[in-house]
């Protein structure tokens, strides 16, 4: 039976075995995971410990933050870094023999891709290095970790003598090859896992995510399944407006007082857009424009700011595309962080070596501040990056070393990047849709014409778009594109219909003609 919100928190608190929860926007998912790990590790008596697993280190971060010195020896990561460092690094030669008794680095660049598995095996004997698939879709870390663990069993003894339960985030965004890995966890070693994710949050099926392994454990006998469904963030129109397009939540849909919260307009010429935009807007809140591509949100940063609407566009950083992948792209993050946000400082940076306890702070603030002055020089930019990626264990690999420092120092000599850096400081901003995962905004626009809602993923990129605000959200919608504006209505209309609410006449969503 599927539990549903209110009273069911308490109960993910103390249900026993292996659990999903299906999480909505804005619902204090990570609140709930960071609670029942704190639970967990209260009522721990033994010698075992915990892993919490995520998908980037800026959420491992917070969840460390947030459990602060209740997270004990726990394992708190990346995924990668948690199979590089509990599976592949101590257990490999277990499998395939003591050539393999060798220092494994993590490097998933681009330039070191394979197209089998066994060429996958043979490039690590050769070059030390973890490589990746060129097919996106296919995960050869994971296949590699499943394999050792199928095959060792010493590797297996230790991770169940060490692990009373694994807490896996954003479950959605997993890969196959992930999937299978975490069901050999829990069926095989019989490890509990603590599952959360939201399928309509899938965003990224183009890189191999896959959404059915999150939606499967719903059938799943092993697990007890929960659902989180109550927006904390928005207001209940957003909600409703929200619940309507995704099937699995429409039933929470409920009738409430209406007061122009969402708004749909159409329009002929982009100066009317951005007469409404001003007369709509309330700038003293948080507002974000958000778009497909950075180029459109470049352009409307553009026209707001005509007149006198101080929107701040907010570009991709070159330091985040998937091509410098690689085992120490973390360091040249960190020095953008520290050069360009405010209020960075060396303990964040710290906070980002996955062993900080081997370095001192004092090291580490004097060689960032060194660079950080020399910053306007390539040359010596150049060789004191290259003195603290020393410093922090990476000596080797010097091609794809300099590459990293190349785009680093075009990006902390460029003022543009300075936003990307500190986009809480800004209360008016654009950017695109896949940015703002995870963020929240008192208002929200967004351009109908964005979302073809009959295409294959892109309701779920809408989704995401459309619970990001907490007070208001603002649909435009150019005639001239494609009539992608009456696609967009008319889906709105039909999925609003299967409530038995006729749009013309409810108070779901403001249409301006």
């Amino acid at each position: 039976m599927l539990l549903v919100d209110k009273d069911i928190r308490d109960e993910i608190l103390t249900t026993r075995g292996n659990i999903v929860i299906s999480a909505s926007a804005g619902t204090g998912k990570t609140h709930t995971t960071i609670q029942r790990i704190i639970k967990d590790a209260e009522e721990n008596k033994s010698y075992q410990t915990f892993a919490a697993v995520t998908f980037t280190r800026k959420a491992a971060k917070e969840i460390k933050k947030r459990l602060g010195p209740k997270n004990g020896e726990g394992y708190i990561g990346t995924n990668d870094n948690f199979i590089w460092l509990e599976i592949i690094q101590p257990f490999m030669y277990d499998v395939y023999g003591m050539e393999f008794k060798i220092e494994i680095k993590p490097d998933y660049n681009d330039e070191n891709q394979v197209k089998t598995f066994n060429e996958g095996i043979e490039k690590i004997k050769s070059t030390q290095l973890m490589c990746k698939y060129n097919n996106l879709k296919k995960n050869f870390a994971f296949q590699l970790a499943l394999e050792i663990l199928k095959n060792s069993a010493s590797c297996k003894r230790y991770l169940k003598a060490k692990y009373y339960r694994i807490y896996i985030d954003e479950y959605q965004d997993s890969d196959e090859d992930m999937h299978n890995f975490f069901m050999y966890l829990c069926d095989i070693l019989s490890i509990p896992l603590f599952i959360v994710g939201d399928a309509k949050q899938s965003i990224y099926s183009w890189r191999g995510a896959y959404s059915l392994g999150f939606t499967g454990l719903f059938t799943k006998l092993s697990f007890t399944k929960f659902e989180l469904w109550h927006n904390f963030r928005s207001n209940k129109v957003i909600q409703n407006y929200s619940n309507i397009f995704m099937k699995d939540v429409r039933k929470n849909f409920q009738p409430t007082k209406f007061n122009d919260e969402v708004t749909f307009v159409k329009y002929d010429d982009e100066s009317k857009a951005v007469n409404y935009i001003k007369n709509w807007i309330d700038v003293s809140k948080k507002c974000a424009f958000l778009n497909y591509s950075n180029n459109n949100a470049e352009a409307w940063s553009g026209r707001l700011n005509d007149v006198g609407i101080p929107f701040v566009f907010i570009p991709g950083s070159p330091l985040d595309v998937t091509s410098l992948e690689s085992e120490h792209i973390w360091i040249a993050r960190g020095i953008a962080h520290y050069s360009l946000q405010y209020r960075y400082s060396e303990y964040d940076f710290r906070d980002e070596i996955p062993m900080p306890e081997n370095y001192k702070i004092s090291i580490i603030k004097k060689m960032l501040n060194t660079i950080k002055d020399s910053q306007s020089e390539m040359q010596l930019f150049e060789k004191n990056c290259i003195e603290f990626y020393s410093y922090l264990g990476f000596t080797e690999d010097n091609v794809k070393i300099k590459k990293e420092i190349k785009v680093l120092f075009e990006v902390v000599n460029n003022e543009k990047y300075i936003s990307t850096y500190n986009q809480e400081r800004h209360k008016l901003t654009t950017g695109t849709i896949h940015s703002s995962k995870g963020l929240e905004f008192e208002q929200v626009i967004i351009n109908a014409q964005d979302f073809d809602l009959t295409r294959e993923g892109i309701i779920y990129l809408h989704y995401v778009a459309i619970s990001r605000p907490e007070e208001r959200l603002l649909i435009l919608a150019q005639n001239a594109i494609f009539d992608r504006y009456k696609g967009y209505i008319n889906y709105t209309i039909s999925e609003t219909r299967k409530l038995g609410i006729e749009i013309s006449n409810s108070d779901v969503v403001k249409i301006i003609e």
